[in-house]
């Protein structure tokens, strides 16, 4: 059988470009730190990658710590703030569990910020908070996806942004989805990033931390990265993540046009077909929909038997463990379908995937339906 893989938002499929270099690597000795001429050339590797990405992300190369992973570095910029003295931090509601984990980790006080129906981050409300912000609580400090993972909603962080520097305050923004498939106009204090989401390998990360910005390294040890965060330095996954960072900005630009075409597929077939954010702007590449009458995990399987490949966000409605973030945090919870699924294109996607796609659902859908007249 020929899988289709539409997961891309969970992992893309490594590069040619990254995988290249990274073989290069794997084919030459040398520890990126020692000063011989072995770790020289492993350093080179680094600091090429960390020049791409510094280009990409239209940052300072010196600024950019490499990490294990977004995770790492959503939690390095929370770790940062903390041992800064901010007592209390705000959170958007679409966030990555990383950033609310490690605040409740790190026993800091914490409180989401709210967003709309269409699951874009009220910035009333935001504002509002920061005006009442009391100085016992430190330094504001604000964290918020620049795009959700699972709905693709595009979140105003360069708004965000104004309103907490105005007040003193810093900003994490997590790019880890948004990267490679929009650009963001915002003075961020953090930036977190991870290779796996734009066609790099898995396993590797980074952070940008901006010169005004407190850090605080959350692992200790040697002296790598500027003695800002211990370790060996993963120099082929580091290389790889910036070959990956230098050819994907406008690589996803023929996915819109893939997924409206999924979706105008799908509403044709699915007349009461729900599609999270779609009275937003969102990522061109990611569609997150539902129906009333299919549980997520069913559909999930079901699809998988047919060889697609795609994610489940199981709406809170079903009374299960593990509701969608996103379904939660735009207050869906009672009128939206139950069944849901999400799409996410690629650079490697084309319009036979999408028809397979819709193939298969007709396939599925159709046996469900005879199923239930039986």
């Amino acid at each position: 059988m020929t899988r289709t893989y539409l997961d891309h938002n969970a992992t893309s499929p490594l590069r040619p470009e990254a995988r290249a270099v990274m073989l290069d690597v794997f084919d030459h000795v040398g520890n990126a730190s020692a000063i011989h001429g072995h770790g020289r050339a492993a350093a080179k590797y680094v600091n090429d990658a960390r020049e791409a990405l510094s280009l990409a992300l239209g940052v300072c190369a010196q600024d950019i710590i490499f990490t294990g992973s977004g995770t790492e570095a959503d939690n390095t910029a929370l770790h940062s703030a903390v041992q800064n003295g901010t007592k209390r931090v705000l959170i958007s509601g679409m966030d990555h569990p990383a950033t609310f984990m490690a605040a409740r980790s790190m026993n800091v006080a914490h409180e989401k910020i709210p967003v709309n129906g269409q699951g874009v981050t009220d910035m009333d409300w935001l504002e509002d908070r920061l005006g009442r912000w009391e100085t016992a609580d430190g330094a504001p400090f604000v964290s918020m996806v620049a795009a959700n993972s699972e709905t693709g909603a595009i979140q105003d962080v360069e708004k965000a942004a104004d309103l907490v520097h105005a007040m003193g305050g810093h900003i994490l923004v997590d790019a880890v989805q948004a990267f490679g498939k929009y650009r963001w106009e915002c003075e961020a204090d953090y930036i977190a990033v991870s290779a796996h989401k734009i066609g790099g390998p898995q396993g590797v990360g980074a952070l940008y931390v901006s010169p005004d910005a407190p850090f605080h390294n959350l692992i200790s040890g040697g002296g790598q990265e500027r003695r800002r965060r211990a370790g060996t330095l993963n120099a082929a996954g580091i290389a790889g993540f910036g070959a990956a960072a230098a050819v994907c900005e406008g690589s996803l630009g023929h996915t819109k046009a893939l997924r409206d075409a999924l979706e105008s597929g799908l509403r044709e077939m699915e007349p009461d077909i729900f599609i999270f954010s779609d009275g937003a702007e969102r990522l061109c590449n990611t569609s997150f929909f539902a129906v009333p009458d299919a549980a997520s995990q069913t559909l999930l399987m079901a699809l998988d038997l047919e060889g697609i490949s795609v994610s489940t966000g199981t709406a809170c409605a079903s009374g299960k463990v593990g509701a969608s973030r996103a379904v939660t945090a735009m207050g869906r919870c009672d009128d939206a379908p139950k069944g849901c699924i999400r799409v996410s294109l690629g650079y490697t996607s084309a319009a036979q995937d999408v028809q397979a796609f819709l193939k298969a659902w007709a396939k599925i859908r159709r046996k469900s339906f005879n199923a239930a007249a039986e």
